[in-house]
């Protein structure tokens, strides 16, 4: 589990780069991926509870492609279908993936109990040959929105950090800080 500082950090990140109030999920793997079907596709798994109560969620997996769904997986933690996070923490769910579709978007569902419904959701174009012929993702228009990375940038200008780039550098720092440091208390 992530520290009290850590978490700190993710709550003061902006909403849309994170989940909802109630829960959040995201993963190491990046927006779009090649993928070759039925292989394993290694990723890390995070579920946030931000919130100052325990829950318990549920994570679904849907493959989508051309607008509508193909099959859906429920995720099984420890051999169960709801999991529990204690309040403000994280929790980290490595592992693989295998989907017997590329040429999809995967699209994960994160479920909270007591709500009944879907809190955060996070996808990934699977694709066969790279960038050419990404399938779109459910729900979010053709291409990526623009996000301007500071006051006066206007598209066409040379430079420029995506949002997202700099969120999953800092999440993917943070990370192996924590493993140093667990490394290094180990050690003495």
């Amino acid at each position: 589990m992530l520290s009290k500082q850590t978490l700190a950090l993710f709550k003061a990140l902006p909403q849309q780069a994170l989940g909802g109030t109630y829960g959040d999920v995201f993963w190491s793997l990046m927006p779009s991926t090649v993928y070759v079907a039925t292989t394993e596709l290694p990723c890390t798994v995070y579920v946030a509870n931000s919130t100052d109560e325990d829950r318990e969620y549920m994570l679904s997996l849907a493959v989508w492609r051309d607008g509508s769904v193909i099959t859906e997986y429920t995720v099984r933690v420890d051999d169960l279908v709801w999991f529990p996070v204690d309040a403000d923490s994280v929790i980290s769910l490595p592992g693989a993936l295998v989907v017997g579709y590329s040429d999809a978007a995967l699209v994960m569902s994160l479920f909270e109990r007591e709500r009944g419904e879907v809190v955060d959701v996070v996808s990934v174009a699977l694709t066969s040959s790279g960038s050419a012929g990404l399938p779109g993702l459910p729900g979010e228009p053709e291409g990526p929105p623009f996000i301007p990375p500071f006051p006066g940038y206007s598209p066409g200008d040379p430079v420029g950090i995506g949002l997202s780039s700099m969120i999953n550098a800092m999440i993917s720092i943070m990370i192996v800080m924590m493993m140093m440091k667990m490394m290094t208390g180990m050690t003495k």
